[in-house]
């Protein structure tokens, strides 16, 4: 689903639930990662930046845990509540004082999943606009170079009593630029396709890869730390999701090609 549709639905959606609800004080949905997708217009009221770091270890540790699906904490002047409200989402909630919890939930429970439906229904999900027009180019492009590396990639036996091996060439692969933000984000790691990372460790006869090499188009070039990608939907998109502060120090945008190739210590 687009980005942007579905951010302004969910404000549209926190608003009118603050609306029924006088006493909840801000509502916000992130995701996963740490990244704010959607607020209520009277978030802008808090330091919601505070309010994730202080449950930053928590949301670190939900996979080991068994996944986060409601977490509520009670304080002197109100609750705040953490609840899972699809796959890859969360609603927080602070909430007044002696307001009933239960009902506010319950509210919530039913909005929330019956708006995610109906934007599924009418804006199913696909691919960003901004990169399916290069999609199957990259592809090509890909499958090509890949093709290349593998011929050029060759073990030579040399008539020794120790064969003496060729150091394997470094992959490079174009990938298309996607953006991340948010608060729980860093801002020294990219997230690259988990079909890529092995491709590249089989390339590179099994070593182990931690970090990547980026260089732009222009000329610009950075090394920093690499994650396997989490969403599956961007799965064999040949994407690269760079953080918005490297992007902006590597003066690319969300949708231009990069050179990525694997740091080999």
């Amino acid at each position: 689903m687009n980005k942007e549709i579905y951010s302004f639905a969910m404000k549209n959606a926190l608003n009118e639930i603050g609306k029924i609800n006088k006493n909840i004080k801000c509502s916000f949905i992130f995701n996963s990662e740490g990244e704010i997708i959607a607020e209520d217009d009277k978030s802008s009221k808090f330091d919601i930046k505070s309010i994730m770091e202080n449950f930053d270890e928590i949301l670190e540790k939900k996979d080991v845990i068994g996944g986060l699906n409601h977490l509520e904490v009670k304080g002197k002047n109100g609750t705040f509540k953490i609840l899972n409200i699809n796959e890859d989402s969360y609603l927080a909630l602070t909430i007044e004082k002696n307001a009933d919890t239960q009902l506010i939930e319950a509210t919530v429970r039913v909005i929330i999943p019956t708006l995610l439906r109906l934007l599924e229904k009418l804006a199913p999900t696909h691919p960003i606009p901004a990169l399916q027009n290069q999609e199957t180019k990259i592809e090509e492009k890909e499958q090509k170079e890949q093709d290349e590396k593998e011929r050029e990639i060759k073990i030579e036996e040399k008539e020794k009593i120790e064969p003496e091996l060729i150091e394997p060439e470094i992959p490079v692969n174009q990938l298309i630029v996607d953006t991340i933000g948010g608060l729980l984000v860093r801002s020294d790691t990219v997230h690259i396709d988990a079909s890529i990372i092995s491709q590249w460790n089989e390339a590179l006869n099994g070593k182990k890869i931690e970090m990547v090499e980026i260089e732009t188009f222009n000329g610009k070039t950075v090394q920093c730390k690499v994650k396997e990608m989490k969403d599956s939907k961007l799965a064999g998109k040949g994407i690269i999701k760079i953080p918005e502060k490297l992007c902006k120090n590597l003066e690319i945008k969300r949708g231009e090609l990069v050179r990525v190739k694997p740091v080999i210590s």
